[in-house]
């Protein structure tokens, strides 16, 4: 559904009075009084408020009659004419009304008083224009309005238009434009206001725009003011609005949880009270005003489904869907339906009830209606809902035609975000169709449209539904087991690049969407990637019933062969593809006991997974290796297997580090491979050896913190070192903004987690969070000459059972700017870190061999050191992630 950012009540959209008794006095009207005229104008206002739409258009006929359509007060009550009309889904009216209004102003002559009341009807017509979806000529006409509050020097004026500007471009999925462009540098200025429903509408807008590019622990404090402002002002319209968006924001968070932390059967809900606060805020919402109402019981409804209270939700959507059936044919009241039937048709999926009568007739009158009002974006997603139905209801080939229809009327004006969600939708039906080739080009489709829409995807409007989480990676992974050959056949070289172009596209898409953010890294083609030894590049694929491994070899040619462009090395390379029947429960099963045992450090248990893994992963691939002499290994790793270290895989004789050199990767397009480079080597170290706590969660401490960091100055000299209670959050920005050295040392507690609120690296003060380490290393700091090569955590770790969980690596290696980051998996050995660090530098000193040889040599010292006893638990899992060079 259309993402449409709504204003915050009934007041802030009506035209109001307080200019009037000014206007009236400098155009009185023959036989009229400005006190009469200005009456009925205030209680049309009143009317509309109480939600007494055609009272209030009586109201608004007599100021018109009794000025004989003339003058400032005929503008304003044809511009208000307007508004209702829109609200009645009768465009026509409301543009007619619209360019009448505009008509009598172009009659009066020029004056301070006719440009706020001109400015004051673009304001409607702005909104008029969003109601109807068409978000860009409401921005177009609040540029406007902006400028001509500007020419009269009216603050509040040009604030206001400010706004709404905000709003329609997170309308338009534009929230990175909004938040940097508008609403960020009016921060300020908003939180130096007065109280006003202005101010708290500013910072409502400003709270959705940081939840989706910033901090949601930010984004929640700014809404919550925007909530106090509302309440002090005891403004119930305002007070619902902000309650509204609180709420929307907490099950955005709960979604995006629940999906990568499944509810376990038979165990408390982690979330219990994030939903019961999000539902007792929908509640209020609901109770406190009628224009929020039925939004806020669809959202609760939808809250309801995703968090799998299947009883409550059958029970609540029984109660809403008379008020449903009997809305009016207007726009909102179409988006209404919808939002409700995807909530029934993911309630119908997931509990197995059967409301495919309800459904098709709802939707079948939806589409009706859509059509009534001839507008394409609502008829393509009624049009695609109603496909959704069908199929729900066994009947294919009608769902397919349908969806097709959707898809064809969603190309047509360009809604870049319904051709995503319907050419999917397509894809899924053609394939349980058995039409393999067209569910390839449909499915192909909606990937490649998927990279416009990565801002569209990261709202907070619940009520939107635009495009389901859950569709991106079954989309990728769908589209990857139709190209790829269930047997042992292999496909020609343009297949398996189209393929593993597939899995970095959904890579990428992962980590957007897990920063909030439009990462624009280096784009390499794998073709084009220059190495220094035989170097293996390994796409594992994880499908619903077997492993993919497409395997590229990249060589270095013969000293001497350039390539005239570029000035580098030519490259040649060698690609295959390995299929292993096993499935996704099955692999994540062993993963998972993989993952655990690992931990364990008295335990030999991880020798069965690993053994299992390696026989999967590695054995089928083993003789390209060995033929093509290959020296390192990089995965680019999928879901699962994220969280286990490759290098602990093993043959039964050795583990894989001991035969390779290894590195991970989002994917080459998020990595720039250049070895490191020949300037002199200087580095930055913070550290904490004493014990700290964040909130509930208590660290230990790490004694050995101080000869890691004694170790560091040694080998990579020049450095400084900041310890304990000197290493705060202030400090650690100070000192990184003005260093431009290429290394940077953190040994100090940290955690990644899936929430990107919850990953953090501890200091003595607080913490440091993605969004510090970008102002702190970001490559946007114009003191930096150079880029970080080498991020170094040495003490951190990922949570058990949260496949997203190493997702925080990436996003601090992304947000840090940093070339090359070795992290630790889980929190291990003090002593055994410290004693891995030093060989690591000490052999990165030496600047012979690369990064990922260098890491290599470390871990295989730990791992020949007796007091160690060989087990992974102490040298597995650090991780080389990004630039391998």
């Amino acid at each position: 559904m259309r993402r449409i950012s709504r204003l915050s009540s009934r007041l802030a959209r009506f035209i109001l009075v307080m200019v009037m008794a000014i206007v009236l006095s400098n155009y009185p009207y023959t036989g009229v009084s400005a006190e009469s005229v200005e009456a009925l104008l205030l209680q049309s206002h009143q009317r509309y408020e109480k939600g007494q739409i055609e009272e209030a258009k009586v109201l608004l006929k007599q100021v018109q009659q009794q000025t004989q359509g003339q003058g400032l007060t005929a503008a304003v009550a044809l511009s208000n004419l307007a508004l209702i009309a829109s609200d009645q889904g009768n465009w026509t009216i409301a543009q007619t009304s619209i360019q009448q209004s505009m008509e009598v102003l172009q009659s009066i002559p020029p004056t301070p008083q006719k440009t706020e009341v001109m400015a004051k009807v673009l304001n409607v017509q702005g909104r008029v224009q969003l109601i109807r979806g068409e978000a860009q000529a409401a921005l177009q006409t609040w540029q406007q309005s902006a400028t001509l509050y500007g020419q009269i020097k009216h603050q509040q004026g040009m604030l206001q238009s400010q706004i709404r500007q905000a709003q329609a471009l997170q309308a338009m999925g534009l929230h990175s434009r909004a938040y940097r462009d508008i609403l960020e540098p009016m921060k300020t200025q908003l939180e130096q206001q007065p109280d006003s429903l202005l101010k708290a509408e500013g910072l409502r807008s400003l709270g959705e725009a940081i939840s989706v590019v910033g901090d949601r622990a930010e984004a929640q404090k700014t809404l919550a003011d925007s909530l106090a402002i509302a309440e002090r002002l005891k403004n119930p319209p305002e007070i619902a609005a902000s309650k509204l968006t609180l709420a929307n924001l907490l099950s955005a968070n709960i979604r995006e949880t629940r999906r990568f932390s499944p509810l376990n059967e038979g165990k408390a809900d982690p979330l219990q009270k994030d939903i019961d606060r999000a539902i007792k805020l929908y509640q209020e919402a609901a109770d406190i005003s009628s224009t929020n109402r039925l939004r806020a019981n669809l959202n609760q409804l939808a809250l309801l489904v995703a968090s799998q209270r299947t009883s409550e939700a059958q029970k609540f959507a029984a109660k809403l869907q008379p008020e449903i059936l009997a809305l009016p044919p207007d726009r909102s009241s179409i988006e209404a339906r919808l939002n409700f039937a995807n909530s029934l048709l993911t309630l119908a999926k997931t509990s197995g009830s059967d409301q495919g009568q309800v459904l098709t007739a709802l939707l079948t009158t939806a589409v009706e209606q859509a059509r009534q009002l001839n507008d394409p974006r609502l008829i393509a997603n009624a049009l695609g809902h109603l496909g959704r139905a069908q199929a729900q209801d066994q009947r294919f080939d009608l769902a397919q035609a349908t969806t097709e229809q959707a898809l064809l009327v969603a190309q047509s004006v360009r809604a870049t975000e319904q051709v995503y969600r319907w050419s999917a939708q397509l894809g899924r039906f053609q394939e349980q169709q058995g039409d393999r080739d067209a569910a390839i080009k449909s499915y192909t489709q909606a990937v490649n449209t998927l990279r416009s829409l990565r801002q569209d995807l990261l709202g907070i409007n619940a009520d939107s539904q635009l495009v389901e989480a859950e569709t991106l990676e079954p989309v990728h992974r769908q589209l990857v087991s139709l190209m790829l050959p269930k047997d042992v056949s292999q496909p020609d070289n343009a297949t398996l690049i189209k393929t593993r172009n597939v899995i970095e596209s959904l890579q990428l898409e992962e980590i957007n969407t897990y920063l909030r953010a439009n990462c624009l890294p280096s784009s390499v083609e794998l073709d084009n990637v220059v190495v220094n030894t035989q170097t293996a590049i390994i796409y594992p694929m994880i499908l619903p019933d077997r492993i993919a491994l497409i395997v590229s070899v990249v060589s270095p040619t013969a000293p001497g062969q350039k390539d005239g462009l570029n000035g580098v090395n030519k490259i040649a390379s060698e690609t295959k593809l390995y299929t292993q029947p096993i499935d996704q429960i099955t692999l994540t099963k062993t993963v998972n006991e993989l993952q655990m045992s690992l931990r364990n450090r008295i335990s030999f248990e991880y020798e069965t997974p690993s053994q299992q893994l390696y026989d999967w992963l590695i054995k089928p691939i083993v003789p390209q290796l060995q033929a093509q002499k290959v020296e390192t290994l990089v995965f680019v790793l999928d879901g699962v297997l994220r969280n286990i270290p490759m290098a602990a895989l093993s043959n039964g004789e050795q583990f894989l580090v001991e035969q390779y050199s290894i590195a991970t990767t989002l994917g080459l397009k998020l990595t720039t491979p250049k070895p490191l480079q020949a300037q002199a080597l200087s580095g930055v170290g913070f550290g904490l050896t004493e014990p700290s706590k964040v909130g509930d969660q208590k660290f230990s401490e790490l004694p050995f913190v101080a000869t890691e960091l004694k170790d560091f100055q040694q080998e990579i000299a020049p450095s400084t070192v900041v310890l304990n209670k000197d290493f705060t959050r202030d400090q650690f920005k100070t000192i990184l903004q003005k260093s431009v050295s290429p290394i940077v040392h953190l040994a100090t507690h940290g955690q990644f987690s899936s929430n990107l609120e919850k990953t953090f690296l501890v200091t003595s003060d607080g913490v440091i969070t993605t969004g510090d380490l970008e102002t702190a290393l970001g490559a946007g700091n114009s003191n930096r000459s150079i880029p970080i090569e080498l991020l170094v955590l040495s003490a951190c770790e990922t949570a058990i059972g949260d496949e997203r969980a190493p997702l925080g690596i990436a996003g601090i290696a992304l947000k840090s700017g940093a070339r090359s980051t070795v992290s630790s998996l889980w929190k291990v050995n003090d002593n055994a870190t410290a004693v891995l660090m030093q060989k690591f530098y000490q052999v990165v000193s030496k600047r012979q061999v690369s990064k990922a040889v260098a890491l290599q040599q470390a871990q295989r010292a730990i791992l020949e050191d007796p007091q160690f006893r060989r087990h992974p638990y102490y040298w597995a899992p650090f991780i080389l992630v990004g630039n391998w060079l």
